[in-house]
């Protein structure tokens, strides 16, 4: 059982890592934490290009945040 188990553990730390090589081909900018996250949600049900809106969107308010705090530095 612990063979199996380990067996597939390997498995998740071997697609999660193909799919961070892909996220950093494509520029994302996501980082391990947050591709689980994104993969955890699409796993549960969650709308892919929904959840990229989402990420676009909480870019661009954090982007406008970070834009004034330049402006008095």
């Amino acid at each position: 059982m612990a063979s199996a188990s380990s067996a597939n553990l390997n498995a998740v730390r071997e697609t999660m890592d193909v799919l961070l090589e892909i996220s950093r081909l494509l520029n994302t900018g996501l980082d391990m934490e947050s591709l689980s996250i994104c993969v955890r949600l699409c796993e549960q049900g969650i709308n892919p290009e929904a959840l990229s809106a989402v990420i676009k969107e909480l870019r661009k308010a954090s982007e406008s945040l970070k834009a004034p705090e330049n402006c008095t530095n």
